[in-house]
């Protein structure tokens, strides 16, 4: 008697362990909603290092330029403010900015330069880039002053 239910008592433990299988492979690979709220988590915070990582760039790629001056504006102090405040604008903060588009504060300048030329024109030199000859010229000068 027992012999006659040995093949449906294989045959249920052949289903039985499909069917374990089967939930045992659902339940390992379904994602759970935890850890879709980290994915997302991770994906926003990557999203604003890359936005502060261009922004930053950005901000280093304009500190790297160089104010310069050309030569034919070095005699005009005023063309040469014009530009160097051009230049130094975006470098400044937000909160200073206005401040060069302000009327007075350009009339004021314009009456430093004015009343100060020789001031104006030192600082003025400061900007201005030399050619290569008179920097190896003012290298010797420099060596044999030393000397």
């Amino acid at each position: 008697m027992f012999e006659q239910f040995i093949p449906y008592l294989i045959m249920v433990s052949i289903v039985f362990g499909g069917i374990c299988a089967i939930v045992t492979t659902r339940n390992i690979t379904r994602s759970a909603p935890i850890s879709t709220k980290i994915k997302r988590q991770y994906d926003l915070y990557i999203s604003d290092l890359e936005t502060s990582n261009k922004r930053l760039n950005g901000k280093l790629n304009q500190m790297k330029k160089t104010i310069t001056i050309d030569p034919e504006e070095a005699g005009d102090p005023f063309s040469a403010i014009g530009s160097i405040i051009d230049q130094i604008a975006p470098q400044l903060p937000a909160s200073i900015r206005p401040l060069l588009k302000n009327k007075k504060a350009v009339e004021f300048v314009s009456n430093y330069v004015q009343q100060n030329p020789d001031a104006v024109k030192s600082i003025v030199e400061k900007f201005t880039a030399k050619a290569k000859g008179n920097n190896a010229e003012s290298k010797t000068e420099q060596d044999t002053q030393s000397l």
